[in-house]
C-alpha cells in the first residue's frame, strides 16, 4: 500500500508556533524511516529536529528551563491519573476507581474526586462526553484491524445509546 499524503490527527494538540503543514511533517518523518532501516525512532527524531531547519524543529521547546517544566507538569499529570481511591460502604465489597477524573473546561482544566465530579450533572456529562471521543478516537485508531471487526460494532452501538442519554 502506497502514502497518498498527510495529515494531523483530529485534537492533535502543539506547543505555539509549531508548523500546520501536516505533508511536510510527514514526508520528513517518511524520509527519517526511510534513511534508517524503515524504523522510526523518537531518537532519532529529536535528532533531527535539533536542527534549525528541520520541518519538526518547531514542535519541540529548546529552552531547557521551559521544557523542564513541560515535562514535570507531564509527570504531574500522570501521577494524578495513577491514583486509584478504595472506596467502601457498609455491607458491600470495596469498589476501585480512579481517584480523579479531567475536567477540562475551556477556562480552568483540571482535576477533581471522581464520585464528586460524577455527582454534578455539569461536570458527570463533561466526563462522558471525553471518555465516549476517546473511545470514538480508539475506533477510528484501529478500526482498520479485522481481529476488533465485533468490537468496533458495539463500539458503534455504544455511541449511539451514549449520545442520545449525553445529549
Amino acid at each position: 500500500m502506497k502514502i497518498a499524503g498527510f495529515e494531523f490527527t483530529e485534537g492533535a494538540r502543539f506547543q505555539a508556533g509549531a508548523t500546520k503543514d501536516a505533508k511536510a511533517v510527514g514526508a520528513h518523518l517518511e524520509m527519517l524511516r526511510k534513511k534508517s532501516k524503515g524504523e522510526l525512532t523518537p531518537e532519532d527524531v529529536l535528532a533531527d529536529a535539533r536542527h534549525n531547519n528541520s520541518p519538526l524543529h518547531s514542535f519541540f521547546e529548546w529552552d531547557d528551563g521551559a521544557a523542564a517544566e513541560q515535562h514535570r507538569l507531564q509527570q504531574a499529570r500522570g501521577l494524578i491519573r495513577a491514583v486509584v481511591a478504595v472506596y467502601v460502604q457498609p455491607d458491600k465489597p470495596a469498589v476501585r476507581q480512579k481517584a480523579y477524573v479531567h475536567i477540562n473546561e475551556p477556562s480552568a482544566p483540571h482535576y477533581r474526586e471522581s464520585s464528586h465530579a460524577m455527582s454534578l450533572t455539569k461536570t458527570r456529562e463533561m466526563v462522558l462526553r471525553q471518555a465516549l471521543g476517546e473511545l470514538q478516537a480508539w475506533k477510528r485508531k484501529y478500526r482498520d484491524l479485522e481481529e476488533f471487526a465485533a468490537l468496533i460494532s458495539i463500539i458503534d452501538k455504544i455511541d449511539e445509546k451514549s449520545l442520545e442519554k449525553i445529549a
